[in-house]
Formats: C-alpha cells, structure tokens, sequence
C-alpha cells in the first residue's frame, strides 16, 4: 500500500511539473507572439513618432552655494516637451526633444540687496538629442522600458534686474515606460535627468568670485505619442 502510495505521489507531482512547464511555454508564446503583433503593427505604420508630454521641472543643485546656508536656487515649475523620434530598429530610434519650463529663482545672501525685479521669474528652454531605446516584450505586450541617452543644451533666462541669460551644454539621460497598442497613439511616463553647470558670473552676485557650478535638474513628465 505504502509503495503504490509512494507512485501515486509521484505521478501526480510528474504531472503536475508537466503541465507548469507547458503552462510556462504558452505563456511565453502568446507573450513573444503578441509582442511581434504588436512589433509588426507598429513597424507598418512608419517610422516617425510625434509625442508631447507635460509635467514639472524639479532642480536639483543651487546655483549659488552661500557659507550661512541662504542659497540662491530656482524653484519648481512646470515643464511642456516636443519630442521628435525616427526608428532605426525594432528597438533604436533617434529622438530630438524641446523642453521648456517655468519657474523662479529663490534669491539668498549671495546676491546684491538691489536685485529686485522686475520679476523673479525664470524661463529654461532645452534642446537634446540622441538615442531612444525601448525593450519590445520585455514586461508583456503592452508595456515596454524605455531609456534615452543625449546632449544638448539648456538656455536660462531670467526676469531679474542685472541678470543675464546664458545657454549651458547639458546631458539628457532619461527612464521611463511606453504603454502601448494596435492604434497609432501610445502614452508615456518619464523621468529625465538633466546633467550641467551654471555661470554664476551671469547673476549679480558680492562677496563671492563667481564660478561654474553644477546644475542638474529633473523633468518628470506624462505624455502620448502619434505615430502618422
């Protein structure tokens, strides 16, 4: 009794490791064939991508570092981006992003008492381009990572009085994910990451000698895309 037990308990535990394992094959066949379905009808719809996106512009570093720890730095806005993409490959594609972004610059003990305005307000407008890869199937059909890696530039233009605007080279290097379908349009979430420094000479400081400082600053934005 205990042997036939014994080869009962087996065959059941062989049958069962059968059917995981032809469970396991059919999901990863429906999965790799939706996701060529789906490669497939995006590849016949062209190459190009037009997307827009909004979200907010977060900084990361001051742009004056003062000893009594009362900084000068911008604030947070909100950002609106164009981006232009061409697909090389199922996974490569060149992309060319405009950015710009409002905010205003929080003054701190390093800049001259007579600095009052007209405004505080601060435009940034960005320029990058570079390489645009997404990975097809890799969280299902639908879903695909997605990474950037650019250069470009920022330009900063201030409402203050004696301050002058300037145009900085910066890194665009970005994360995100594209939901995706059998249409034209797909949406998007993405954070980037904005790598540059900033003239302080163009601000009108006293007490310090004006120098390079690093700037770097986020864009997290949510958006969609058509492809014509």
């Amino acid at each position: 009794m205990t042997i036939t037990m014994t080869r009962d308990s087996n065959n059941v535990v062989a049958t069962a490791r059968r059917a995981a394992r032809l469970l396991a094959a059919a999901v990863l066949f429906t999965t790799a064939a939706g996701a060529q379905d789906t490669q497939r009808a995006q590849e016949a719809q062209g190459p190009w991508r037009i997307g827009v996106s909004t979200g907010g512009y977060v900084p990361l570093s001051s742009l004056i570092v003062a000893a009594d720890t009362r900084d000068t730095h911008l604030g947070a806005g909100p950002s609106f981006s164009l981006d232009a993409q061409y697909r090389l490959r199922s996974s490569l594609a060149l992309y060319g992003n405009g950015t710009l972004a409002f905010g205003d610059v929080r003054l701190g003990s390093s800049i001259q008492p007579a600095v009052v305005g007209p405004s505080s307000q601060v435009m940034l407008a960005g320029g990058t381009a570079g390489v645009f890869l997404t990975s097809p199937g890799l969280l299902g059909e639908h879903l695909q990572p997605t990474l950037r890696v650019g250069g470009g530039f920022k330009f900063y233009s201030f409402d203050l009085t004696d301050a002058e605007s300037q145009l900085r080279p910066t890194a665009d290097i970005g994360v995100g994910l594209r939901g995706i379908g059998v249409g034209r349009i797909d949406v998007t979430a993405e954070v980037r990451y904005l790598l540059s420094t900033f003239d302080q000479s163009k601000l009108p400081t006293r007490g310090i000698a004006p120098q390079n400082q690093r700037q770097n600053d986020l864009v997290l934005s949510i958006g969609f895309g058509i492809r014509p």
